[in-house]
């Protein structure tokens, strides 16, 4: 995974991380090439989108390391995308990820979209090339909050219009968790944006009675949202949970998809998250 993800320091803003998300990028990394060389001759147009996009690069908390962060890692598939989407809340990091893309990919068909993607959702569409019967358009969606609040459903849900599959960071451990008793306060809005649900705290007794955490429970939720958008079912099982070194729980990665095949790429995806198991993929129909 380190020889994959490693690069240098370029001088341009370049944010700390845990450690933690190298997991991260390795799964987003090799999704991402399974997705753009496997439906190079099913579809006419491939997209990728980053709707937390950062700034292409990272450091590693505590080290000397610079790895690639998902939007450079998505441009350096073999099979490159037919075209990029990027979001980004911070204009500083925004303009980094910008000059980044423009140095070394200036011949890529880039979209770049400033601002908060919930307000700009709208952008991001306009962004993606029109689907028709001659002209059939795949998204590969990448969503990676750092925190509950800064995702509403209904932007996945505006982008579930389209053929797309998602990959979706649920900060379940290190903000659902921490912040519990805030988040089941009748006056907190926030679980309710990003479920879609006003509804989400009637089943909490009956997962308790379970046993069930707070923070599986409202995973469980999100993916019952994605089934209503006629995505495959997904369980707890079915995502990776990434934890700090000390073990404590950080977050999920779910992955939603309508084809047999995004699910079928989605669980060799996992089989190369260890980082002594080297990625090679060829696809085959």
């Amino acid at each position: 995974m380190k020889n994959q993800l490693q690069t240098l320091d370029d001088g341009l803003l370049t944010p700390e991380v845990g450690r933690w998300s190298e997991k991260k990028y390795s799964l987003i990394h090799n999704y991402a090439e399974m997705f753009a060389t496997g439906m190079k001759h099913k579809w006419d147009c491939r997209v990728y989108i980053d709707l937390f996009a950062g700034a292409g690069k990272a450091k590693i908390r505590d080290s000397n390391r610079i790895v690639y962060a998902s939007p450079l890692l998505a441009l350096n598939v073999r099979d490159r995308f037919d075209r990029y989407i990027f979001c980004e809340f911070d204009p500083d990091i925004m303009d980094a990820l910008s000059q980044r893309v423009r140095k070394d990919h200036g011949d890529v068909d880039v979209k770049f979209v400033q601002g908060d993607v919930n307000l700009k959702v709208d952008e991001v569409i306009k962004s993606i090339p029109k689907h028709s019967g001659r002209f059939k358009v795949l998204s590969f969606c990448v969503v990676d909050p750092f925190k509950l609040s800064s995702l509403d459903f209904a932007t996945i849900k505006s982008l579930s219009d389209f053929y797309m599959d998602f990959l979706v960071l649920i900060a379940c451990g290190m903000d659902a968790q921490r912040n519990e008793k805030i988040y089941l306060s009748q006056n907190n809005t926030v679980v309710e944006c990003f479920l879609g649900d006003p509804c989400w705290r009637d089943n909490l007794p009956d997962a308790k009675w379970k046993r069930i955490s707070f923070s599986d429970y409202l995973v469980d939720c999100f993916s019952q949202e994605m089934a209503k958008l006629d995505y495959k079912s997904v369980d707890l099982m079915d995502t990776v949970l990434i934890r700090q070194p000390n073990k404590a729980p950080l977050y999920r990665l779910a992955f939603y998809s309508r084809s047999d095949l995004g699910t079928k790429f989605w669980n060799q995806t996992k089989k190369y998250s260890d980082p002594q198991r080297k990625f090679d993929f060829t696809w085959k129909a």
